[in-house]
């Protein structure tokens, strides 16, 4: 049998753990209309699974004929994209064989390509409208989604764009998910204030129990055996981390068929853990913690500093020689980041499995 975790980003894993209910609820969302998910932005650090949950979004309406799904990438060409999507579905629709340009027009001898580029960047918003309202009078519904979101003059223009739409009451939905930091530029953007009121999808950790019980129906039904020991000590590992998830069952699975028996124990664990936490480091953390502020890696430096798994606010504040007003913004911004959580009144712990250990691998590194 082969491996079914898939550890690697952008791809939809076989096991799609506890984000069907979800994905549901957004669908449902989704097409009941005026529905504060119209216009939505997961939000996550990186591996918590945002591309998973908007791939199985968009692969269900693929599904539902009265959906249309265009799948955008935030580049120079985000707005010819749209327009060539959508007129590609009025074509396979039937409802327009061409869009109502001027092709002949040449702009300075650019050229045919450049032409119809360029008159379909200025008059975007007439020949997005003329589009969305084909669709809307024969009752389709657009769905544009957008991943790895960051602020970017094109998607200034597409969302202002697109609130028009809205005002204008045309079928179409925007889903946007990105990195938290970049989620909350663009809702703080003055052009954009408008997406403050957009639907947050907030990708929080698996709960222990989901984790746990699909490690065991996993591993179970393909003949393996674990104890409940053994399944609390993987799932530990992971601290309900999507990207861990998949990551660690992934190097246990390979582990297991090297063995002769069928049992896997906490040694066969402790015999990857090792590839595990590099995988973590180079996959995810490195990039994490190289976009740290300096005060944020000061921050979560002074927490493993501390030599505790929950740490004090008021302890990293000895660290750090500053008070609580001053720790108080960057426990803040680390816990909106996703970097860290509050453990119980006045505490903070790391959320990401690990990275207490990249931290101080780092310091070391740092000091040589």
């Amino acid at each position: 049998m082969d491996n079914p975790f898939n550890p690697s980003f952008g791809k939809m894993p076989n096991i799609f753990l506890n984000r069907d209910s979800l994905t549901n609820r957004i669908i449902n969302e989704l097409n009941r209309g005026n529905s504060p998910y119209q216009t939505s932005l997961i939000y996550g650090q990186r591996g918590s699974g945002k591309t998973t949950l908007m791939t199985n979004i968009t692969n269900q309406l693929n599904d539902d004929k009265n959906w249309i799904v265009i799948n955008l990438i935030l580049d120079d060409d985000l707005l010819i994209s749209l327009i060539n999507q959508l007129q590609n579905s009025l074509v396979s629709l039937k409802l327009s064989k061409t869009l109502d340009l001027d092709l002949k027009f040449n702009f300075m001898g650019l050229g045919l390509e450049a032409s119809v580029n360029q008159q379909v960047e200025e008059n975007f918003q007439l020949i997005f409208e003329n589009i969305l309202k084909k669709l809307t009078q024969k009752g389709y519904k657009v769905l544009l989604c957008i991943d790895e979101v960051k602020l970017d003059p094109l998607l200034k223009k597409l969302a202002s764009t697109y609130q028009i739409m809205i005002r204008e009451d045309l079928n179409v939905s925007l889903l946007m998910a990105g990195l938290p930091e970049n989620v909350s530029e663009i809702q703080n953007d003055d052009v954009l204030t408008f997406l403050l009121r957009a639907n947050r999808i907030i990708l929080s950790p698996l709960s222990v129990e989901d984790v746990k019980l699909s490690y065991h129906h996993i591993f179970t039904e393909a003949g393996y055996q674990l104890d409940q020991t053994t399944l609390l000590y993987m799932t530990k590992q992971t601290l309900g981390f999507a990207y861990a998830f998949q990551l660690l069952g992934y190097h246990v699975w390979n582990a297991a068929k090297q063995q002769a028996d069928k049992l896997i124990t906490e040694k066969t664990i402790d015999s990857i853990l090792g590839v595990y936490t590099s995988d973590l480091n180079r996959n995810v953390y490195f990039k994490v913690y190289s976009e740290l502020s300096a005060k944020e890696k000061e921050f979560v430096q002074a927490m493993v500093k501390a030599k505790n798994n929950k740490v004090k606010s008021k302890t990293i504040g000895q660290i750090m020689h500053k008070d609580a007003n001053y720790i108080s913004v960057y426990r803040r911004k680390l816990i909106d980041d996703q970097i860290i959580q509050p453990a119980d009144y006045g505490y903070v712990s790391f959320l990401l499995p690990k990275f207490d250990q990249f931290v101080q691998q780092q310091m070391i590194l740092d000091e040589i």
